[in-house]
């Protein structure tokens, strides 16, 4: 049974181990991205990247992720991550690669900000309605529904 995942092109140049570059205007920030890293932690020794690196380390295995899937949402990029590789790579990194880094902090921060506003407007209990309609009608005992009164 052949799979129409198995009889695409990897999104992945097996020899460079870099990813190859696709006409995905949705990837294309996150295969420059990742390619730049990519390059940037193959200069290092193994230990010192494992050691020192690891915002960065982790950043480039969450692109690697989006771009297997081929699908920018799998990222699952985190603003954090982002700032920490950008300021411990910013200094060797390619114009291009700090560019794409900087537009993807742009974008997960966005992203958080927004999650971080619906978290708090979805908070929204039984009690801030109850405490809500007692302003709005008063604060009188009379003024409250009979079945939300204890008896």
């Amino acid at each position: 049974m052949d799979s129409p995942l198995l009889q695409q092109e990897s999104p992945w140049n097996t020899e460079l181990l870099l990813p190859r570059i696709t006409q995905d205007a949705g990837l294309t920030q996150m295969q420059i991205a990742a390619g730049g890293l990519s390059l940037l932690l193959s200069r290092l020794s193994p230990e010192f990247a494992r050691s020192r690196f690891l915002p960065t380390r982790r950043v480039v295995q969450r692109l690697t992720r989006a771009l297997d899937y081929r699908n920018p949402a799998k990222a699952h990029l985190v603003a954090d991550d982002l700032a920490q590789a950008l300021r411990e790579c910013e200094r060797a990194l390619d114009p291009g690669t700090a560019m794409a880094l900087k537009s993807l902090l742009a974008l997960a921060q966005r992203r958080e900000a927004e999650a971080a506003q619906h978290e708090r407007a979805d908070d929204y209990s039984l009690s801030d309605f109850m405490a809500e309609q007692q302003l709005s009608f008063g604060s009188g005992a009379e003024t409250r529904p009979h079945a939300l009164t204890a008896n």
